[in-house]
């Protein structure tokens, strides 16, 4: 019996899981959220006997009892980021075997980036400032998509943090962990408990202060990072693909190009080989095993958000 894979959830990202499944050779099934038999897809992972995997690429708010009950049955699952919003289901999600963790992944695609991994291979010592900056106008994102039909309009588990979550794990991932000191807000009039624009700080006593920023609203794409050191820092922008290093003696700026499926890609490669139990690529994998405290983090930014203003911004 050959591998079977099932992606759960009809949404863009689904679809692209879908397609890219489908490009590297896998037997995939894939069902809409909305229209699921719970019962038959249960029956059709039992019948795999420990040989299929489950992405889940739902709305935040509705997975916990899929990753459960797929867990049950013997899936290895990648769950699309974040697994969860509230830290109870982040920890309920944790609760599930080790067999299962070390199997499965979250959905943290930006550790396949060619600039993250040039980041990774570039580390800086002796942090103390850094910043990371995610924003675009929402409503370019996607053609024929309304956001106040999505789930990004949905107090329970949307939103900019959940959305862009990516940048929390890169500061994490980066910068190490320190204690987040608070999350402040922004709201839309027509969207209360909606966070359109959101930053996040970190402080520690050993010396490092961290931000990260998101927002909907930013009319071009911003994406880039700045990790400052006492002997050297970094600029980076993925939006221009530029990758700065600079010291007291140089700045040396390099162009990274990517097609920007590619990392869906090699991701999921590493997840079915994982899945399959063969060896993965990326030592930064997002192995669900190893990314607890970032998952943790996250949902304890979400429930942390204090909005502190309203902006009438386009939506639509």
């Amino acid at each position: 019996m050959s591998f079977q894979y099932f992606v759960i959830g009809k949404g863009s990202i689904g679809h692209r899981h879908a397609s890219n499944l489908n490009s590297l050779g896998a037997r995939v099934t894939h069902y809409g959220w909305r229209t699921l038999n719970m019962d038959q897809l249960l029956c059709e992972i039992m019948a795999c006997q420990g040989e299929a995997g489950v992405i889940i690429a739902t709305s935040t708010n509705v997975r916990r009892q899929l990753i459960t009950k797929c867990s049950e049955v013997g899936a290895a699952l990648y769950i699309e980021k974040p697994i969860a919003h509230r830290t109870f289901d982040v920890q309920q999600i944790f609760d599930l075997p080790k067999t299962t963790l070390e199997r499965s992944v979250a959905g943290f695609m930006m550790r396949y980036h060619p600039m993250v991994r040039k980041l990774l291979d570039t580390p800086v010592e002796n942090i103390f400032r850094a910043s990371f900056e995610i924003g675009h106008d929402v409503t370019q994102w996607r053609q024929n998509w309304s956001f106040a039909d999505s789930y990004a309009a949905d107090p329970d588990g949307g939103g900019v943090l959940l959305d862009l979550c990516h940048e929390i794990d890169l500061a994490y991932l980066l910068c190490g962990s320190a204690p987040l000191a608070s999350v402040s807000s922004i709201e839309h009039p027509d969207f209360a408990g909606v966070d359109i624009a959101t930053t996040l700080d970190f402080a520690s006593t050993d010396g490092r202060n961290i931000r990260v920023a998101m927002d909907y609203l930013a009319p071009a794409l911003i994406r880039r990072g700045h990790i400052i050191g006492l002997e050297q820092e970094i600029e980076y922008d993925v939006a221009n693909a530029n990758f700065t290093h600079v010291t007291a003696d140089e700045r040396v700026t390099q162009n990274l190009g990517q097609e920007r499926n590619t990392m869906f890609l090699d991701f999921m490669s590493d997840f079915m080989a994982l899945a399959e139990g063969r060896e993965t690529k990326n030592p930064h994998i997002p192995r669900l095993d190893r990314v607890k405290d970032v998952c943790h983090l996250i949902a304890q930014a979400w429930e942390m958000r204090e909005f502190k203003g309203q902006l009438k911004a386009s939506l639509t």
